[in-house]
């Protein structure tokens, strides 16, 4: 078992929050599905074939189920703010529009596929050529890669008492219980930040594709470190997350 990572940075990002539409909120993090779309630019997956018909392609559906995805974030969390005037449709004025841009996001990207997709992807990277330019969410926000690597030595793990720095996703719905799915003690030496944001997070259940809001816990960079958790318990309740365990480092990896 192997896993890519590269990393991926950017002088801005605009990864809409697509339950604000009233303005342009951006999200610390991309949903999987957001990623999903990056890799499918980098290897040539369109997302749709069509305006007119279905909104996903069966390339970009069959990407999205056979590959787990991690997030790192690497930097700290910075946001601009900036108001255009758009016209009114129901009134003869204008009124201001508030556009969000995440400045300088650095993430590292762990991507676990099929053999197939895995080395077609690290033969793009090594070539540094892409089919399609990657975007960090917006025409705008063009992409910066670099650092790749296959991880070898990768082997699955429960959750419970690891130390981990990537994304959890936490499959406990907040409609059904308000308490999360998640619980992690904080190290006395590194005192993690951790941010939480609800994504609508994309999966393939069978052959149809399945859409449900969850929360991800994000540790953040504190003063130049790492934040870094550790886990007491996890509860898997759409069996989406995996967990693993790399050699030769102490803290595991969250891929959904």
């Amino acid at each position: 078992m192997s896993i890519v990572s590269f990393d991926l940075e950017g002088d801005f990002a605009a990864f809409k929050d697509p339950s604000v539409t009233t303005n342009q909120t951006v999200t610390i993090i991309p949903s999987k599905s957001a990623l999903i779309g990056l890799l499918g630019a980098m290897l040539g997956v369109k997302r749709s074939n069509s305006i007119f018909g279905d909104m996903y392609s069966e390339g970009y559906l069959d990407l999205l189920k056979k590959t787990s995805v991690g997030i790192k974030v690497r930097s700290q969390v910075a946001k601009c703010t900036f108001f255009t005037n758009h016209r009114s449709l129901k009134e003869a004025k204008t009124k201001p529009y508030k556009t969000e841009l995440l400045v300088n996001p650095k993430y590292t990207v762990y991507v676990k596929s099929t053999k197939d997709v895995n080395q077609t992807l690290l033969d793009r990277l090594k070539d540094n050529r892409f089919v399609f330019s990657p975007m960090l969410g917006h025409a705008y926000c063009p992409a910066r890669i670099s650092q790749f690597r296959e991880i070898l030595g990768v082997i699955e793990v429960k959750p419970d008492e690891l130390q981990v720095s990537t994304v959890i996703l936490d499959e406990v719905m907040e409609s059904k219980s308000r308490t999360p799915g998640l619980r992690f003690e904080q190290f006395s030496d590194f005192p993690a930040k951790v941010m939480v944001e609800r994504h609508l997070h994309h999966y393939i259940d069978g052959d149809s594709l399945k859409r449900v809001v969850l929360r991800h816990f994000i540790p953040v960079p504190e003063n130049d470190k790492d934040s870094v958790i550790e886990i007491e318990h996890y509860t898997s309740c759409l069996s989406l997350a995996k967990f693993y365990s790399v050699e030769g480092s102490e803290q595991a990896l969250c891929l959904f």
